[in-house]
């Protein structure tokens, strides 16, 4: 109908499709071309850098094999290469474990090399590969990207250990995490065999029937919804409320609230029973003379220069000056044959008010690098044995790490500009230094560095055909190999975070 109205438009369209169809086409190819060669670079380059980062590693190995990182000051290498290089501590400490499995892991450590392999998937396979079944999960990460290898290996190291498990195992496993939210709050997470989270479970509804006001916890009067959230806890989404518990609905008030619970158990434990006394008290003994000692005037050799606690344990001096840093100090006078005479009054603790103000200032450890934010403690720069004022202009907050460097490594610190800076053998530690580096020459370093390895934009890449991987028989296999392996060694445990 259109044709006839229009009369000699189809000859007109006909004649314009065939200049726009050759032009399409020509962009469609143009595109093709541009797609394949910018695509290929970028896997080349990928391939190129993963090769590259195997001398890194490499040299990881060695620097940490060799300890040159406490020469430095650092608590680990991990916590070097946060300062060195500007790693967050957990990438710090993967590339270390990485590094350390490497070396006992040729056939995986000379793929990386060579750039047939990526880190990602190296990271994955190093968590559980052994000389048994190094061969099998290398042929397994050429045929599987990077997610599924990772599933690989996470089903085939919980096989092993739930078949492996004993009670030392078991309480390696128990964990309390923290996880901050996108919605501004906090979740807490606690792993615990079936009886310990019974007994937690049970402390958190007393105390908040207690705190409700609504006597006895109605343990027995939950409801089926309150039984699913305890059997799905493991898998529960954090970010979505549970289900309504107590048997009543979701719109109706619950009876008591656990999470008002957990709270009152918690500041309940951090009270005790005496709310102005610390639970723990330690006792060191030590001459007054032995912790005034300094290497230009050093104690009288009658003086013991050691303390001892009061179960007969002796450490040095310095040890403690050092946590008589921030501590009750009693003064107790002795006669010559060793009778009390008299007691003073317990002093030197840095006052409340001067602690909070020297933690809203330090709020991690000052030591060069150290982000630490845990168990600081306060340092008197110069000890008030020796005249320092407990005041701000006179302490910082070093974690224990580095007060032992201060007190027992020597290492040195003072006070300048108001700010404290730290010596050791005659140099001043200083934080990461700046980074200068010749952004133009790097690819060509790196391309240079792997001339020897034949890289390519194939080198790597990925011969999964997209089919389902069949996990229980990838896992079954290895499994079998692992097991018929002459010497049947366990595998390695996660990273602990320290490395």
């Amino acid at each position: 109908m259109v044709c006839d109205r229009v009369g000699d438009a189809p000859a007109a369209v006909e004649v314009g499709l065939g200049p726009l169809a050759s032009g399409a086409a020509a962009l469609a190819t143009a595109r093709r071309r541009a797609h394949a060669a910018l695509g290929d670079r970028i896997a080349e380059q990928a391939f190129q850098l993963d090769a590259a980062l195997h001398r890194l590693l490499t040299d990881l190995r060695a620097f940490d094999a060799a300890g040159y990182w406490g020469d430095a000051g650092a608590a680990s290498c991990a916590s070097w290469l946060a300062w060195r290089v500007g790693w967050d501590p957990g990438t710090a400490r993967e590339h270390v474990r990485v590094a350390r499995a490497l070396g006992g892991l040729p056939r995986i450590d000379g793929a990386l090399r060579e750039g047939r392999l990526s880190y990602s998937k190296v990271r994955a396979i190093t968590r559980v590969a052994t000389p048994a079944t190094e061969a099998a999960l290398l042929e397994d990460a050429r045929h599987t990207t990077a997610a599924q290898l990772e599933l690989i290996c996470r089903k085939l190291r919980a096989v092993q250990r739930l078949s492996e498990q004993s009670p030392a195992d078991v309480r390696a496993r128990r964990t309390v995490t923290r996880r901050d939210r996108d919605d501004g709050l906090v979740a807490i997470e606690a792993v615990l065999p079936p009886d310990e989270a019974a007994v937690v479970w049970a402390a958190i509804e007393h105390e908040a029937a207690q705190a409700s006001g609504a006597g006895a916890p109605a343990t027995a009067a939950r409801g089926a919804a309150g039984d699913a959230v305890e059997r799905e806890g493991a898998n529960a989404d954090l970010s979505t409320p549970p289900p309504a518990t107590c048997g009543v609905s979701a719109g109706t008030p619950r009876t008591f609230d656990r999470a008002d619970g957990l709270i009152a158990m918690c500041q309940a434990a951090l009270r005790g029973e005496w709310p102005d006394r610390a639970p723990v008290e330690v006792v060191l003994t030590i001459a007054r003379d032995a912790l005034a000692a300094t290497a230009t005037t050093p104690a009288s050799p009658a003086t013991p220069a050691v303390g001892v606690f009061a179960d007969g344990t002796a450490v040095a001096a310095e040890t403690a000056r050092r946590l008589a840093c921030d501590c009750g100090v009693v003064t107790l006078t002795e006669a010559a044959a060793g009778q009390p005479l008299s007691v003073g009054r317990r002093t030197r603790s840095i006052p409340p008010a001067i602690a909070r103000a020297l933690a809203r200032r330090d709020v991690t450890c000052r030591f060069p690098g150290c982000t630490n934010r845990r168990f600081l403690a306060g340092h008197h720069l110069t000890h008030w044995i020796h005249g320092g004022a407990t005041a701000l202009a006179n302490l910082c907050r070093l974690c224990p790490s580095h007060h032992r460097f201060v007190h027992e490594h020597g290492y040195r610190v003072e006070l300048r500009d108001g700010e404290p800076v730290f010596f050791h053998r005659g140099r001043q530690v200083h934080a990461e230094p700046p980074r200068v580096i010749d952004t133009t020459r790097a690819w060509a370093a790196i391309r240079a560095g792997n001339a020897a390895v034949p890289i390519d934009a194939t080198t790597g890449q990925c011969a999964w055909d997209g089919r389902p991987v069949d996990y229980p028989r990838v896992v079954g296999d290895l499994v079998r190999l692992a097991a018929a392996a002459p010497t049947r060694g366990r595998l390695p445990a996660p990273s602990s975070g320290s490395a």
